[in-house]
């Protein structure tokens, strides 16, 4: 399974390369498309909103936000295979660019940047400081951490996958009980600098499904060190688990 996922992300990422320059046209609409699915997204109609992104995504084959968007709408819709298949698509879009000559990688900065000014237009609309946060909010700020993030890396010239891509990876993957795949992502995400804690709060719920209890416990102090609120019944739960092994 682990060669297929390697083959088939080797053959996403050729075919990006090979691929013509979608024409302006298809990348006005692939933005107007990625803009509808965030309003949807907000209004809660996941299933319209994922439609939208999947749209966006066939006309500009590179848009990594529309790809990762379109992997929460899928979570949110219990769609994990989908979710996977739209993460993993990000993922390709982001290491293609290792490839870019210095114009194009211009263009995507562009791009890039383009796609914040929406984020946080979208945020402003929605959210705002007198606010309470909910669910769309927190989409919209995690899918601006992701932008931000890579243009930190862009200014830089230096090509990595974001922890909070891997996050969400690893939570598609762990919804269909792909542990091993799930963990790897976690550990990347961690490696990659996760500082929210959600990484490590997710792993050493693996850990401890795995009767790895010691370094569930690691993993949840290390959580907890950085802000991360870890549930007081998971922490009750690994305590009895590892009392009991």
């Amino acid at each position: 399974m682990r060669l297929a996922l390697t083959i088939l992300a080797l053959g996403v990422l050729s075919t990006m390369v090979a691929a013509e320059e979608p024409t302006a046209q298809a990348l006005k609409e692939a933005r107007e498309h990625y803009q509808k699915g965030e309003t949807l997204m907000i209004e809660e109609d996941f299933a319209k909103a994922a439609a939208e992104f999947r749209m966006a995504t066939r006309l500009d084959p590179d848009y990594t936000l529309a790809y990762y968007s379109l992997g929460q709408a899928s979570m949110t819709l219990g769609r994990y295979e989908d979710a996977v298949a739209a993460y993993e698509s990000c993922r390709g879009t982001i290491e293609a660019r290792a490839l870019l000559d210095v114009k194009q990688r211009g263009e995507a900065r562009q791009a890039r940047a383009d796609e914040l000014l929406d984020i946080e237009a979208a945020i402003e609309r929605w959210g705002g400081a007198d606010v309470a946060p909910n669910y769309t909010t927190i989409q919209l700020e995690e899918r601006r951490r992701l932008l931000e993030q890579q243009q930190d890396r862009d200014s830089i010239n230096r090509v990595e996958v974001p922890p909070e891509l891997s996050v969400a990876l690893g939570s598609a993957y762990f919804r269909l009980r792909r542990l091993e795949e799930a963990e790897r992502e976690y550990l990347a995400a961690i490696a990659a600098g996760d500082d929210t804690g959600a990484a490590h709060n997710n792993v050493a719920v693996i850990y401890m499904m795995d009767g790895r209890f010691a370094e569930a416990k690691q993993s949840v102090l290390w959580a907890e060190e950085v802000g991360f609120r870890v549930d007081p019944r998971f922490k009750e739960d690994l305590e009895k688990r590892a009392a009991g092994q």
